[in-house]
């Protein structure tokens, strides 16, 4: 008999939390598993995805106005007729409502990871999830520093807490491009450098610093380009800053895009200038990629990049140090490639969708 398995998410917009459940979907043991997902507010881009691979995508509609407080029923509704035994939640308010939810309706086992925050959280959140835990089999951090967290902000048993690093699908990321083509589709004119990265327009990904970089790395390169991907809350307020710095002629906000493995390679160097991070997907994504990277030296990120072996790592909020690292890789085509093939080889190694979904699936079986 399958064990019938239900991953529990805000939605499967474009972000890496959605990104490690849609690899779950794609890796798990379909012989062993029967998987669904359910959505708490909104769908997104991943559900063509999901359905694609005969995996049903359950969404729970929003109230218009105000909190539905209720929506744990709702969720515990939808556990009973599917006849759901494992819940697999992710952050908080899946993992609160999935896990009353999940009481009401007699699921056999609860598994939450937490995708990395800011600690510490807003206190009744903080809260909410230590109660929440007692229900759970395991809580999961995807890095050591997350579960660090959990154990010192949340007061979250140690025992309850273990470690399992986020792995995606590297062969989507082993694909050819027609460079020039693929500039002319993106609207760059120039011949210059491109640089850029992928993530939420959130203030935990830095961006703005990475912004203040690009005049000292202009200067030293007037014909690149820094291609952002995503959105978020920020964009306008981040169009405005690359205009008031002048460097809007070199900077292309492209919105959120599906296209990412083909825009890592046309990518030189992919940049990652969060503030905090658990294991951040889309270095990840880069490093199976092939593309070099440089990132600040937050959370999980030097358990990925080990810095001056496969990548260069420098200290939050600092724009000089960021456009230094920048300038040193696009100045040495020898060490771009040197890291890029060291972060390949470590990605096969320890960051495949493989190794990160088997250990989960050890987790929803054991008795």
């Amino acid at each position: 008999m399958k064990t019938k398995l239900m991953q529990i998410t805000h939605d499967l917009a474009i972000g890496g939390l959605q990104q490690v459940v849609v690899n779950l979907c794609r890796s798990i043991d379909r012989d062993k598993f029967d998987v669904s997902v359910l959505c708490l507010r909104s769908l997104g881009e991943f559900v063509p995805e999901v359905e694609k691979l005969g995996i049903k995508v359950h969404y729970l509609p929003q109230k218009k106005n105000g909190t539905d407080y209720c929506s744990f029923l709702k969720v515990a509704k939808i556990l009973r007729q599917e006849k759901i035994e494992v819940i697999h939640t992710h952050n908080t308010q899946p993992f609160i409502d999935g896990t009353i939810g999940a009481l009401l309706s007699c699921v056999k086992k609860i598994v939450h990871t937490d995708h990395a925050r800011d600690f510490p959280d807003k206190f009744r959140y903080m809260l909410a999830e230590h109660v929440m835990s007692y229900f759970a089999y395991r809580v999961v951090g995807v890095s050591e520093h997350t579960s660090e967290n959990l154990i010192n902000y949340e007061k979250i048993s140690s025992k309850k807490i273990m470690t399992i690093e986020n792995g995606i699908d590297g062969s989507r990321f082993e694909v050819d491009i027609d460079q020039q083509k693929k500039r002319k589709e993106l609207g760059i004119r120039s011949k210059g450098p491109v640089i850029g990265l992928g993530v939420r327009l959130a203030k935990q990904k830095g961006i703005t610093y990475l912004l203040q970089a690009m005049p000292q790395v202009v200067n030293a390169y007037p014909d690149i380009t820094l291609i952002i991907v995503g959105d978020g809350e920020l964009k306008t307020e981040l169009q405005a800053e690359a205009k008031q710095l002048g460097i809007n002629n070199n900077v292309l906000f492209l919105g959120a895009r599906l296209d990412i493995p083909e825009l890592l390679k046309l990518f030189d160097v992919y940049v990652l200038p969060s503030l905090w991070e658990g294991m951040p997907m889309v270095l990840l994504e880069a490093m199976a990629a092939g593309c070099p990277v440089v990132a600040t030296d937050v959370g999980g990120v030097s358990k990925v990049i080990d810095s001056k072996q496969n990548g260069l790592l420098v200290a939050p909020q600092e724009p000089e140090q960021l456009a230094g690292a920048v300038i040193q890789l696009l100045t040495d085509e020898q060490l771009q490639k040197k890291y890029a093939e060291k972060a390949l080889q470590k990605f096969k190694k320890k960051f495949s969708a493989e190794i990160m979904t088997k250990q989960y699936e050890h987790l929803y079986l054991r008795t």
